[in-house]
């Protein structure tokens, strides 16, 4: 019997990468919401980042072919952003865009995200 392919381990993984990243954002607007003398600027930045990040993962998910461009924006603001603070968040954000880098730009997830729909 045909079926479309699945959707390969890389691609997974940067969703489900994304996916946590929504959870924890998400969180961190609700502590921010929830605290004493908490800032609303930071519930926002943080309501946004969260937002966004469902952006990059509901799209890679759903196959969207310009799913690739915001992952690609996304990983690359968190990676400038972890430059300045030199350690392991450090490692985390240049680690991140690495990531999403190679993993989108390996054939199988060309193949999946573009435009070829073979069936197997």
């Amino acid at each position: 019997m045909l079926r479309p392919a699945s959707m390969p381990g890389s691609v997974r993984v940067t969703v489900l990468a994304f996916a946590v990243l929504t959870l924890l954002f998400a969180l961190a607007t609700v502590h921010r919401l929830l605290v004493e003398g908490g800032s609303l600027g930071a519930a926002l930045f943080f309501a946004t980042m969260a937002a966004a990040c469902a952006l990059v993962a509901g799209s890679l998910s759903a196959r969207r072919p310009w799913a690739a461009y915001p992952a690609y924006t996304l990983s690359g603001l968190f990676a400038a952003a972890s430059l300045g603070l030199f350690g392991a968040i450090t490692i985390v954000g240049v680690g991140l865009l690495a990531w999403v880098l190679w993993s989108l730009n390996t054939r199988p997830a060309r193949d999946w995200l573009g435009g070829r729909r073979r069936l197997r």
